[in-house]
């Protein structure tokens, strides 16, 4: 993978650094202390300039946030003004896939040795801060060792339903075949959709979400009922028995997104998906 520029990937992803969330750290040394001693930092420096001299010795030596504090300490301006209230590890040695769907600016500044190097040893810590304002609001935080020690990489969104969404344009961009992404759509796939046994029968199906891109996309509606699941289409209905439907209903979200094809045309499509296990997946559109 070619590195991009530091600051031609957008600046937008920087304000993330501003929306921290809790921690409390049960091992001294493990992944959620990173987290804390990050914040413990960031609420006893005077301004943003003074913490991202800080930052350095915190993040991993892949990490891009290094390179932020140093070009762009302002983007820590919102961080010194608030408190963490609590961190803890929600899931440990996630795949070097899982790290580049973090966010885009992550995956276009990292190597693909240096996902490697983050992907042998790594944590995903959910944290809660509260902001200038006393809001509360969660961010989820990669974390991984280097040398020994467990360092800040990045911080990333909770998960919800828009990431899986995402997360299948992401890889039908990336996949060099209609047959490659069709196995990306079974792993993402809810176990009662028909999409599985569609992606495994006609693959060349999901070939032109390989031309697309998203533009936008947000959560049109939640926990939509066993009727309006059965609605999504004739082909769905006839596909899903009741017990399917009942298992999408009981957590499920209408995910609404606006897509770009490769002649720059916009379309609207609206993605059904629901939780398995407490993981988002895809069910229908």
């Amino acid at each position: 993978m070619e590195r991009r520029s530091f600051l031609s990937v957008g600046g937008a992803t920087v304000l993330a650094l501003a929306a921290g969330r809790f921690s409390t750290a049960g091992d001294p040394g493990g992944p959620a202390a990173v987290v804390e001693e990050y914040y413990r930092r960031a609420s006893a420096s005077e301004d943003a300039e003074a913490f991202a001299d800080e930052v350095a010795g915190l993040a991993h030596g892949a990490s891009p946030l290094s390179r932020l504090a140093e070009d762009v300490p302002m983007a820590f301006d919102s961080t010194v003004r608030q408190e963490l209230s609590g961190a803890a590890v929600v899931v440990e040695d996630v795949s070097a896939e899982r790290i580049r769907s973090i966010s885009g600016f992550l995956s276009a500044s990292l190597t693909d040795d240096e996902v490697e190097s983050i992907a042998a040893e790594n944590a995903i810590v959910s944290a809660t801060v509260v902001g200038g304002d006393g809001g509360e609001f969660e961010i989820r935080w990669l974390v991984a060792t280097d040398d020994g020690e467990w360092r800040v990489v990045w911080p990333g969104e909770p998960e919800g339903p828009v990431t899986v969404v995402r997360e299948y344009y992401r890889r039908a961009d990336e996949a060099e075949s209609a047959a490659a992404f069709a196995d990306d759509v079974r792993e993402l796939s809810h176990p009662a959709s028909p999409l599985r046994e569609v992606a495994e029968d006609v693959p060349g199906l999901f070939d032109g979400a390989r031309r697309q891109a998203v533009v936008e996309a947000a959560v049109a509606a939640r926990d939509v009922d066993a009727e309006r699941v059965r609605g999504v289409s004739d082909f769905f209905r006839g596909a899903v028995d009741d017990e399917a439907v009942e298992a999408i209903a009981a957590e499920n979200a209408v995910v609404s997104v606006t897509v770009a094809d490769d002649d720059g045309d916009e379309f609207d499509v609206e993605w059904l998906v629901a939780t398995d296990a407490g993981e988002w997946r895809l069910v229908w559109l």
